[in-house]
């Protein structure tokens, strides 16, 4: 009995073991839940285990979801941060993360991600979808790592190879570049990108390898060459500066006996290009008979190039000038100049006018010199100067044209407003020099001498490098080069001197005055003489020099001499000598003021700074400036800015006072000591400079965030105009805050129209797929329009951004809608592809419409979606609207023309043609028309006008070669039109619809044999 009992409890302990391992536990009742599709209750179970610590991915993984099914992104990025912050190596969990990134438009973000998933799961994939990113985010050493990683995955895709080998390029690894597309090249069995193929090319010669470009060059052009190759990898090896590569590249084209005249004129270039001048010479003289009109010019300047100008001169003889290009012609007319030709000046001048003129000025000019017109020619030199589109050495010469007709004050000004660029030649750097120095600019010229010494070394780049270096470049190294140059001017050695004894490069002034001085002792070159002294720190020497110039000097001597006494230690002379100055009164302010200075001009500023101060503190205006200026040199920085905030901090001080000293503090303690009076500024002003100051301080300063704040609150700023909260949106989308530039966008386009810049701006950012919330933000504008008008140009632009469902779904069920609707519901059912109902909405419209130009679009679009009826009655409608309208004239007669309804056709074509000779297509269907209808003679003059129509064209297809070869049939030449099909049987030789009509033309003119040829009967 007691055994029975125990075996019950047991069984009853046992049961009630196993009940409790069935309960659910935390976890998988938040599991339950979820699969349940009970959110709310999972979320609120999820986030109890995150408090209790629980961050496993069982936790995290489901919360993220819940999150984004709520919509709170940005909660779930922070948490998958998290996450993947704990657990580093999840790659799920970053992978999750990178799209939530890349949905979110975190680009920065999205790109990191996708880096560490590249180095947690390698993997070709990953590595070409993170060059796509780095590259859309212009980072090229990301770029350059992931595809070499790609590269090495993938060798067959050449594409990316390629564009590895253009990166390489770019950031200077040639040889690794090469490499690839080395690689590229031979993978692709030299079918590789025209771009690739001269960087290749490129590469190869610059490392001194061009006899591995033939072999390449030749699989390039493969067995039988066209001329267009030839020419076009030749020119790409002159280009690179290798003409005799590009010879040897031509001659086996040339040796043929029948090489065509472009190639022979690339070659003599090609000989040209490589200084082989006589055999140039020879070639071209060797070219028998005149050539046709398109190479005259080409001609013509290729025998002025190579010295020819007898031939150059006969070239030209008896043909019409304007056949000759520009280029050519203008260097014919400068060698006519400099031969004084007067005869073919007259000519040029009579035959080609102001037209051709208009864009040489120089040579303009110079022509109305030659024949004595100094009108003309100084209007012409005016222009030269004033046009930025021309080349330097025009326009130098230009401003020589303007000072020799006595304009020299205008020269000087053009000069300052010149913005340099290009190469000047040799001749023009000692006046470009010149008027670099003359003029004050010597920091500009500097830097233009320096690059101009490394391209293209000359003794006038030298000499004009030495003038600008004195004033502004380093010392030593003009010392250095004057040492080496013992046949100077005395022009070159008074500016060397001169300039380097105001800034104060001692040796320098001294070895250029000393040596000027020798050549000749005139007062001026004593005076250089005595300041190099003194810049020398050798006063006793400089003294008799300036005493013996006092009596006749002025305040630069006088200066000088103070100076000369104060470094001597002579200050009662110097005393007694400014006292007796004071003492014998007639001075001015602005000479007692000097006087007060002097120290200043001895550089003796921190024994003048208490005056200063103290005149500053009492005076402000030009004192203060002179206090900051001589602290600042002086090495008191502190006290300046000390004496700044003190003032500003004075409430009383008026507002043009606290903008002169916040500038002045801005300048002397730099912008983190600036910031706050800037921030107060700038926040309290709507105008001025202080929002540019402000900016550029936290831009130096690397604050970014708080720069973002205030351009989304200053931007936010309804106050300010729309222009300047535009330029705002554009500064926010340089700092990566796409969402606030658009918010502003948004709120300056809300209420102005479809067509306002702001828009244009919105649509340029959405690209051409907008989300969903720009395209809602489209259509409540549509909505919001006051006018019908208004609203069919916001619907017009949501069609054209891909809401065109939006907008038929809108307009079709708006009954009665205003007319200008009707045009937005039409343009959105022909972007959709709505044949049948575009037909209907065009019916519809043209039956009340009566503008013009909307009718035309009508017409057009159903032309387009192939609904012909449609497009009949909208043309018809714009005929009713407009009568005399020639394109619905000639599109009617088209149309009526392709459905047979000659006589319809025959009446819209002459109403067509009665308005003007017309176009080929018109003049030969009304002449097909007239011949259907039996009336041949009638046609006759449509068949001629359209055969002279043909022959005017710059370029006739195939298509057009037929119809002249059916226009000459129509008019009898029908041995013209069989020569003309032939020649198109042979380009096409399995078109059988040509044949057909080849065919047809024969039989119709009784040639039964050569038809049954055509067609290969027997």
């Amino acid at each position: 009995m007691r055994a029975n009992l125990l075996v019950v409890l047991l069984v009853l302990l046992f049961g009630v073991g196993v009940s409790l391992l069935l309960v659910p536990r935390s976890g998988e009742l938040a599991l339950q839940k979820f699969r349940d599709q009970d959110y709310a209750s999972a979320r609120t179970e999820y986030e109890r285990r995150m408090e209790n610590g629980d961050r496993s991915a069982a936790t995290v993984m489901p919360l993220t979801r819940l999150y984004l099914a709520e919509g709170e992104v940005e909660r779930a990025i922070a948490l998958l941060e998290d996450h993947v912050d704990r657990h580093p190596a999840d790659v799920d969990g970053r992978e999750l993360l990178a799209r939530l990134y890349q949905d979110a438009q975190r680009q920065g973000d999205y790109l990191e991600t996708l880096r560490e998933l590249a180095r947690l799961k390698p993997g070709d994939e990953i590595y070409r979808d993170l060059a796509v990113l780095a590259g859309f985010q212009n980072r090229p050493d990301i770029q350059v790592e992931a595809l070499t990683r790609y590269a090495g995955l993938r060798p067959d895709d050449v594409e990316m190879q390629q564009l590895l080998a253009g990166l390489l390029a770019v950031r200077g690894d040639g040889l690794t570049a090469l490499d690839w597309l080395l690689k590229a090249d031979d993978r692709a069995e030299g079918h590789i990108a025209s771009d690739s193929r001269e960087l290749l090319l490129s590469l190869l010669i610059d490392l001194n390898r061009e006899e591995e470009a033939f072999p390449r060059l030749q699989r390039w052009l493969g067995e039988n060459p066209r001329v267009d190759e030839v020419i076009g990898l030749a020119s790409q090896l002159a280009a690179a500066g290798r003409p005799d590569l590009a010879l040897r590249l031509v001659e086996p084209a040339l040796a043929t006996p029948d090489a065509p005249l472009g190639l022979r004129l690339t070659g003599i270039d090609l000989l040209l290009a490589a200084g082989r001048t006589e055999e140039a010479q020879q070639r071209l003289l060797a070219l028998s008979g005149p050539v046709e009109d398109a190479v005259l010019g080409r001609l013509v300047s290729l025998m002025l190039n190579a010295g020819l100008e007898r031939p150059a001169f006969a070239a030209v003889q008896g043909r019409d000038l304007r056949l000759v290009p520009d280029w050519a012609l203008a260097g014919l007319a400068e060698m006519a100049f400099r031969a004084w030709d007067r005869a073919l000046l007259d000519r040029m001048a009579a035959e080609l006018g102001d037209g051709f003129l208009a864009d040489r000025p120089v040579l303009a000019a110079n022509i109305a010199l030659g024949r004595n017109d100094k009108a003309a020619a100084t209007r012409w030199a005016e222009r030269a100067v004033a046009d930025p589109d021309q080349p330097m050495p025009d326009r130098l010469a230009g401003l020589r044209l303007l000072d020799r007709l006595g304009r020299r004050a205008e020269a000087i000004s053009a000069f300052d407003r010149l913005a340099l660029a290009g190469t000047v030649p040799d001749d023009l750097l000692e006046e470009l020099a010149g008027l670099f120095a003359d003029l004050g600019r010597a920091p500009r010229g500097l830097s233009w001498f320096v690059e101009r010494r490394k391209a293209s070394p000359s003794a006038a780049a030298e000499q004009g490098w030495a003038r600008l270096a004195a004033r502004t470049g380093d010392p030593a190294e003009v010392l250095a080069w004057l040492d080496r140059q013992p046949g100077l001017d005395e022009g070159v050695l008074q500016d060397i001197a001169a300039a380097a004894a105001e800034r104060g490069a001692a040796a320098l002034a001294l070895t250029a005055a000393g040596r000027v001085f020798a050549q000749s002792p005139t007062p001026r070159n004593r005076f250089a003489l005595a300041t190099a002294l003194l810049s020398a720190k050798r006063p006793d020497e400089a003294l008799p020099h300036l005493t013996a110039l006092l009596p006749a000097g002025g305040v630069e001597v006088e200066t000088a001499y103070l100076a000369a006494l104060d470094a001597l230690g002579r200050t009662e002379e110097m005393t007694r000598y400014l006292g007796d100055k004071l003492a014998r009164g007639g001075l001015t302010g602005e000479e007692e003021q000097a006087i007060a200075f002097a120290l200043l001009d001895r550089k003796a500023y921190r024994a003048a700074l208490p005056v200063l101060r103290a005149r500053a503190e009492r005076l402000g205006g030009e004192w203060l400036f002179a206090y900051a200026d001589a602290a600042r040199k002086a090495g008191a920085v502190e006290e300046l800015a000390s004496l700044l905030e003190a003032q500003l901090a004075d409430p009383a001080l008026d507002p043009a006072g606290r903008e002169q000293r916040a500038f002045l503090l801005l300048e002397a303690g730099g912008p983190a000591r600036a910031l706050p009076v800037l921030k107060r500024l700038a926040t309290g002003s709507l105008s001025g400079p202080w929002d540019g100051l402000y900016r550029d301080a936290l831009t130096k300063l690397g604050r970014k965030a708080e720069l973002r704040q205030y351009l989304v609150a200053r931007a936010g700023d309804a106050r300010l105009p729309a222009a300047e909260r535009r330029s705002l949106a554009f500064l926010l989308l340089e700092q990566d805050d796409k969402p606030a530039a658009v918010r502003v966008l948004q709120s300056l386009a809300a209420g102005k129209g479809a067509e306002s810049d702001e828009f244009r701006q919105l649509a340029y950012l959405w690209g051409p797929r907008p989300p969903a919330s720009a395209l809602d933000w489209i259509e409540a504008q549509a909505k919001a329009a006051g006018t019908p008008d208004g609203q069919a140009a916001w619907y017009a632009k949501l069609a054209e951004l891909g809401g065109a469902r939006r907008v038929t779904e809108t307009l079709a069920q708006a009954a009665g809608a205003p007319a200008p609707l009707k045009a937005p519901l039409i343009e959105a059912l022909a972007a959709e592809g709505k044949g049948r109902e575009l037909a209907d909405a065009v019916r519809a419209a043209a039956a009340t419409e009566r503008d013009p130009d909307r009718l035309r679009r009508y017409a057009r679009l159903a032309a387009q979606s192939r609904q012909r009826g449609a497009a009949v009655e909208a043309w018809k409608a714009l005929l009713a609207a407009r009568p005399e309208d020639a394109e619905a004239l000639r599109q009617l007669g088209m149309l009526a023309y392709d459905e047979n309804r000659l006589e319809e056709a025959e009446r819209f074509l002459r109403r067509f043609l009665a308005k003007g000779a017309g176009d080929y297509e018109a003049n030969y269907f009304l002449g097909e028309a007239l011949t259907a209808r039996k009336r041949g003679a009638e046609a006759a003059p449509f068949y001629r006008r359209a055969l002279e129509q043909i022959a005017a064209l710059p370029a006739r297809g195939d298509a057009v070669l037929q119809t002249e070869a059916n226009v000459l049939n129509r008019l009898g030449r029908v041995d013209d039109a069989v020569a003309l099909f032939e020649r198109l049987r042979r380009q096409r030789p399995a078109d059988r619809q040509l044949k057909a009509d080849y065919a047809s033309m024969l039989i119709e003119n009784g040639r039964l044999q050569e038809a049954r040829r055509v067609l290969s009967v027997p």
